[in-house]
C-alpha cells in the first residue's frame, strides 16, 4: 500500500466568476437574432394587412346593416305618410281639428274647364 493521501481541505469562497465574452459566440447569437427578425418581418406585414382587411370588412358590414335599417325606416315612414295623406284621413282631420263640415249637395258647384276665366298675366 502506498502512503495515504492527506485529506485536503478546500475552503470555498462565494465569489462571482468573471468570464470573458466570447466574441465569436456573441456575434453568432446576434446574427441568428437578426436573421429571425428579418425573416419575421414579412409575417408581421401579412398580419397587419390581414387585420386591416378584417377591420374594413367589419366596417362594410356595419354600414350595410345601417343602410338596411334606414331603408326599413324609410319604408315605414312612406307608409305613414301615405296613410296621413289619404283623402279619408285628411277629411277626418279637417272635421276633427278645423271644424269643417261636408257641404250639402245643393251647395256643390261643378265648373267645366272651359268655364274658368283666363289667367291674368302679372
Amino acid at each position: 500500500m502506498g502512503p495515504q493521501a492527506s485529506e485536503h481541505v478546500r475552503r470555498w469562497r462565494n465569489q462571482s466568476i468573471h468570464r470573458e465574452v466570447d466574441k465569436r459566440h456573441a456575434r453568432w447569437v446576434w446574427t441568428v437574432a437578426l436573421g429571425l427578425a428579418v425573416a419575421g418581418i414579412p409575417f408581421i406585414v401579412y398580419l397587419l394587412q390581414t387585420m386591416s382587411y378584417v377591420q374594413a370588412s367589419y366596417a362594410i358590414e356595419n354600414i350595410r346593416a345601417s343602410e338596411a335599417r334606414l331603408d326599413e325606416r324609410e319604408r315605414r315612414l312612406r307608409i305613414d305618410k301615405a296613410s296621413l295623406e289619404s283623402l279619408p284621413s285628411v277629411e277626418s282631420r279637417a272635421v276633427r281639428d278645423l271644424g269643417l263640415e261636408h257641404p250639402s249637395p245643393s251647395r256643390v258647384v261643378v265648373v267645366a274647364p272651359g268655364e274658368l276665366p283666363a289667367a291674368r298675366p302679372r
